[in-house]
């Protein structure tokens, strides 16, 4: 008999162990969180968090308590070696209900996601345990961990998430490989308790002398990041008088108290697989990107949010175990991308010469010129949105692309009136929603066929033009949109009837007949296999 028993073990409580734990603990799944050290960390890491990153804070129902320890909205000024700004990446559009950049506290952030575990009766954690052992069954998995005081405990549980960083034991125990490459270049971290620094947008010198970065963080602290020579020595580069010599000569926060000081290299590295039939990689231990695009930690929250409702819907018996096998198929074209944006970011911040420098500036100088191509860059559009072709989706209606995407979040308007974003009226499952002028009657057809498994109330966005239909079916909820986020990219004069899934993407779409809609959600659920309890005892 095991020490410990869970249906889903969580191994790493880093930002992504610790996402994916909160969200289990809403589903009602029981968790065991496992983490070596003996709290979360204690100083700076990671410093960015996107819209994409929020929207998942919120369907943990910990967005309000995230966003006190967020500087929201900033965005980032590209100079020349002479100081000529070149590029000014300034996103205002809200697609998902929050800013697209955002700068953040790992500890405090992770504090935050470990104070939320509190909520849950059915979530442990246990904290300076190391993980010595895993031995995958058919029926499940057994840890054999190492407690603070020497014990060697075990945990059994159905399914583990391995959470657990680059140098994951999840991994070695999937059998992964590392693809990608390992840069040769070191950079000088520098993370300051406070700033001079006036300018509230991330500055990116492209100086092929000496690249570096300025990043503002929440409270007023601020981070450097500085490209070190292959002759200049670690150990003298960290040292008080280098780092001051560095701040005195790009800024005005010489004098100003260092918090951490750190040489990194950064790696482009993605897993081969990402699981067995048990076992599940997510965040660093299934990938590893450079930091120029500032998308390493919230690739994993993706993965966080993807894992864990699925394994939760597993777990409970609604939807079969095949659907576990949508995670990879889902996750890792993503992930890819965002690490090459990153790699071509890097080529943009790191000139190789003066020349590769030039071309490169006069460029985006150029595309200035262009309204369409400025927007392009300053509204963020070449960063690559999620959009499923395979996993847990159904694209039988080609005509609508909407399927496969995360669904736009609007501000929307209540029956009482209230306003708040689309999400707080959606709930943390499945939602089955309708939008158009027609949504009630197409919503009151559809519920009359049976999709599988459990879709939630049924959802009515009509235009922000339509009142309700008052003769329509009192236990459809209704809600007016106020923004035309949505309006932008459904089709004019037609109701589009969607299903939702928990991780707000679109699972299904038409705008056609709501009994073949029906049929095909069943063919899906129907391809993840019969679902069973899965008792991790």
């Amino acid at each position: 008999m095991a020490d410990y028993q869970c249906d889903v073990a969580v191994l790493g409580a880093g930002p992504t162990g610790l996402t994916v734990a909160n969200l289990l603990g809403q589903a009602g799944v029981r968790v065991i969180l496992i983490e070596r050290n003996a709290s979360t960390v204690g100083e700076p890491r990671a410093v960015s968090i996107d819209d994409e990153s929020l929207r998942t804070m919120q369907a943990a129902g910990l967005v309000n308590d995230v966003l006190k320890d967020v500087a929201q909205d900033y965005g980032s000024y590209y100079y020349s070696a002479r100081g000529t700004r070149f590029l000014a990446v300034a996103p205002s559009s809200r697609d998902y209900g929050f800013p697209k950049r955002n700068a953040f506290s790992q500890p405090v952030i992770e504090a935050t996601l470990c104070r939320g575990l509190g909520r849950f009766a059915n979530v442990e954690t246990l904290f300076g345990h190391e993980c010595e052992a895993i031995d995958e069954h058919a029926d499940g998995i057994l840890l054999t961990i190492r407690a603070a005081d020497g014990r060697a405990v075990t945990v059994r549980a159905a399914y583990l998430v391995g959470s657990d960083g680059a140098r994951s034991m999840a991994r070695k125990h999937v059998g992964a490989t590392f693809e990608g490459s390992t840069y040769k270049q070191r950079w000088l971290i520098v993370d300051l308790a406070s700033t001079r620094e006036r300018l509230r947008q991330t500055r990116i010198m492209c100086d092929p002398a000496r690249p570096f970065i300025t990043l503002p963080g929440p409270g007023g602290i601020r981070r450097y990041e500085f490209l070190l020579h292959d002759h200049e020595n670690d150990g003298s580069m960290t040292s008080d008088e280098a780092i001051h010599r560095l701040l005195s000569a790009h800024g005005p926060d010489a004098d100003q108290p260092i918090v951490r000081r750190q040489i990194y290299t950064f790696h482009a590295r993605i897993a081969d697989h990402w699981s067995t039939e048990r076992i599940y990689l997510a965040g660093d231990a299934a990938h590893l990107s450079p930091p120029f695009a500032g998308q390493g930690m919230n690739s994993g929250i993706r993965d966080a949010h993807n894992i864990a409702w699925k394994l939760a819907s597993v777990v409970k018996g609604e939807i079969g175990p095949g659907l576990l096998k949508s995670y990879q198929a889902e996750r890792r074209p993503h992930a890819a991308a965002l690490i090459q944006l990153a790699v071509r970011s890097g080529g943009v911040m790191v000139p190789s010469s003066r020349l590769h420098a030039w071309l490169v500036q006069t460029a985006f100088r150029i595309s200035s010129l262009i309204p369409r191509v400025q927007s392009y860059f300053a509204q963020m559009k070449y960063k690559p949105k999620p959009h499923y072709t395979e996993g847990f989706i159904r694209t039988d209606d080609d005509e609508l692309d909407i399927v496969g995407r995360m669904v736009l979040q609007p501000m929307i308007e209540t029956a009482s009136g209230q306003r708040v974003l689309l999400d707080d009226m959606m709930g943390p499952g499945f939602r089955l929603v309708a939008y158009g002028e027609d949504a009630q009657r197409v919503l009151d057809e559809a519920r009359e066929h049976w999709m599988g498994f459990d879709v939630g109330r049924p959802l009515a966005v009509l235009p922000s033009t339509v009142l309700p239909d008052r003769t329509a079916a009192a236990d459809i909820e209704v809600v007016r949109e106020l923004d035309g986020l949505m309006g932008a990219v459904m089709p004019a004069g037609r109701a589009v009837l969607m299903l939702i899934r928990p991780d707000r993407y679109v699972a299904a779409a038409t705008a056609g007949s709501p009994a073949v809609f029906a049929d095909q959600i069943k063919a899906m659920v129907a391809t993840c296999g019969e679902v069973a309890g899965l008792p991790a005892n």
